[in-house]
């Protein structure tokens, strides 16, 4: 079975006002980076990351010897997510995916765990639309959708995530607890931000 992933990395903190390539966990270490890092040790094939014509990618980590990832720039990202997803659904479509995990460059404590974990599941039960987790209640991403939803996902418009398609009865999907709430930590405000350095200062990469 053949997983492939995006991750949108294309986004400007519209609340912050600071392009997220800009942000930074410790002096020496990106937000943006340490994601892609954990994706890098999951079994995706192709892995493509999403971003901004003006990214100059120093932010960008070397790539696993054994992984095949690109990068793809998303010249319309300043139109919203769907715009970034549509590029990376384009790049993996030729390569023929039979689902491909959707990973957001706001969340610096996403794991390669949850994502095997997302993997699995689906490996294990094909006939799922999607694989996502929960936080309180709410589906949040990563999340892994089967190469059926690839035309729903491409339908999708402006800002407007996947969270309807998560929540709607019209798909067949598991939702899975996290192992730990921090893993949702999200990077939307300034005061998001300095929370995330403090626990990222307390728990780095376990």
């Amino acid at each position: 079975m053949k997983i492939a992933g995006i991750y949108l990395a294309a986004g400007q903190n519209r609340r912050t006002g600071v392009p997220k390539s800009s942000l930074k966990l410790s002096p020496e270490v990106s937000l943006r980076s340490v994601v892609l890092s954990e994706l890098d040790r999951c079994a995706l094939e192709p892995l493509v990351v999403v971003v901004r014509a003006d990214d100059h990618l120093e932010w960008l980590p070397p790539a696993g010897e054994q992984r095949i990832r690109r990068t793809e720039t998303c010249l319309t990202a300043h139109l919203g997510l769907s715009f970034s997803l549509r590029c990376g659904l384009n790049a993996i479509l030729p390569m023929q995916p039979d689902a491909v995990v959707v990973a957001l460059a706001d969340q610096p404590f996403i794991t390669a765990s949850l994502v095997n974990r997302l993997i699995g599941t689906f490996e294990r039960n094909p006939g799922l639309d999607y694989v996502t987790s929960t936080n309180e209640g709410m589906v949040m991403p990563p999340a892994l959708f089967s190469r059926g939803m690839f035309t729903v996902l491409q339908g999708l418009d402006g800002d407007k995530g996947a969270e309807e398609i998560l929540c709607s009865a019209e798909y067949k999907g598991v939702v899975l607890e996290p192992d730990a709430v921090r893993l949702f930590m999200d990077n939307g405000t300034p005061f998001d931000s300095g929370q995330i350095r403090n626990v990222w200062s307390v728990h780095g990469e376990s």
